[in-house]
C-alpha cells in the first residue's frame, strides 16, 4: 500500500515560473506546476499500461525528469493536462510522490502551450507515443479513428472520407497512407469486437491484414456458392474469431474452421475449399 504524503512545509516555486490557474498563458510559457494539479490526457491513445513503465519509473525515481512535460488548458477549464505525450511520467511522478512524499515528485517542470483543436492535443499525443514506441497497433488504430470522429465534430461534417482523412492528417504533422488507414478501420471495427484479447495482447497490423485477407477470400467463395449474403457470412466469421480469441492467435485454426464451415455447407470435400481458398 502507497504512503501518504509526508506532512512538511510545501516550498513554493519562484514566483517569475508560477501562474494563476484560471489564467493560463495566452503565449507558449516554461512553468513549473505541483504535480496534484496535472491531470492525464482523457483522450489518451495509451488503453494498456506502458510496457517500459517500471524501467520509466526508476529512471524517474534516481535522476528526475529528463525534459519538461507538454501541458495546455481546455478553453473555459482551469485543470492542465498532459499536452503531448507524458501520461506515464505525470502518473509515475504523482506516484512517487505518494510513496516517498518527496518534494522531489511534488512539482514539476513544464512548458504550457495554449490550446487550439482537440485534435491537435490527440495527434500531438500520438507523434509522442510514434517517437517513445511501444503504443499497440489497435491502441493507435482507435487513437486515428477518435481523430477522424473529432475532425468531423469539428468541421460539422457526418462523415470524412478516407483519402480526405489522409490529407487532414497530413496537414497536421500526421502522415499516415490511406491504405494504412483503411487497415486501421477494419481492425477497429471488425477485429476488435471479435478479438480483443488477442489484439490487446500484440496482434499487429500484418497479422491484421492476413486476416483481412482471409475474410475477403472466404466472402468470395461464399458468394460464388450462393450460401448467404454479407450479412450471414459476416455473422458466421465473428462466431469463429470469437472461438479462437486469446492471447496466442493462430490464423490456421480460424481457416481450418472456415474451410470446414463451407465445406460442409456445400458437401464438398475441405481440399476443395482449401484450393479455392489458396486461388484468391
Amino acid at each position: 500500500m502507497s504512503k501518504q504524503p509526508a506532512n512538511k512545509t510545501t516550498t513554493t516555486p519562484p514566483s517569475s515560473l508560477a501562474f494563476e490557474m484560471s489564467k493560463p498563458p495566452s503565449v507558449p510559457t516554461a512553468m513549473r506546476l505541483e504535480t496534484t494539479c496535472i491531470k492525464p490526457y482523457d483522450h489518451n491513445p495509451r488503453h494498456s499500461e506502458n510496457p517500459e513503465y517500471d524501467r520509466i519509473k526508476a529512471s524517474i525515481r534516481a535522476d528526475g525528469m529528463d525534459q519538461p512535460l507538454v501541458v495546455t488548458c481546455r478553453p473555459g477549464e482551469t485543470d492542465y493536462i498532459v499536452g503531448a505525450g507524458g501520461n506515464t511520467r505525470l502518473h509515475i511522478l504523482q506516484t512517487l510522490y505518494q510513496e516517498t512524499g518527496d518534494e522531489r515528485f511534488q512539482w514539476v517542470d513544464c512548458l504550457f502551450k495554449p490550446w487550439n483543436h482537440e485534435t491537435d492535443v490527440l495527434l500531438a499525443h500520438l507523434r509522442e507515443n510514434d517517437l517513445r514506441g511501444g503504443l499497440s497497433f489497435i491502441d493507435k488504430a482507435q487513437a486515428v479513428l477518435d481523430a477522424k470522429q473529432l475532425l468531423e465534430q469539428e468541421m460539422g461534417i457526418d462523415s470524412l472520407s478516407q483519402r480526405r482523412l489522409e490529407t487532414l492528417l497530413r496537414e497536421r504533422g500526421y502522415s499516415l497512407s490511406h491504405g494504412l488507414i483503411s487497415q486501421m478501420g477494419y481492425a477497429v471495427h471488425t477485429l476488435l469486437p471479435a478479438i480483443p484479447q488477442a489484439l490487446q495482447s500484440g496482434l499487429g497490423r500484418p497479422q491484421a491484414e492476413r486476416i483481412r485477407a482471409l475474410d475477403r477470400a472466404a466472402r468470395g467463395i461464399w458468394k460464388k456458392r450462393d450460401l448467404g449474403d454479407d450479412e450471414t457470412f459476416d455473422a458466421m466469421f465473428a462466431v469463429l474469431c470469437k472461438r479462437y480469441d486469446g492471447l496466442e492467435w493462430d490464423l490456421e485454426l480460424l481457416r481450418t474452421a472456415i474451410e470446414t464451415e463451407i465445406a460442409e455447407a456445400t458437401e464438398v470435400s475441405i481440399h476443395t475449399i482449401r484450393v479455392e481458398l489458396d486461388a484468391h
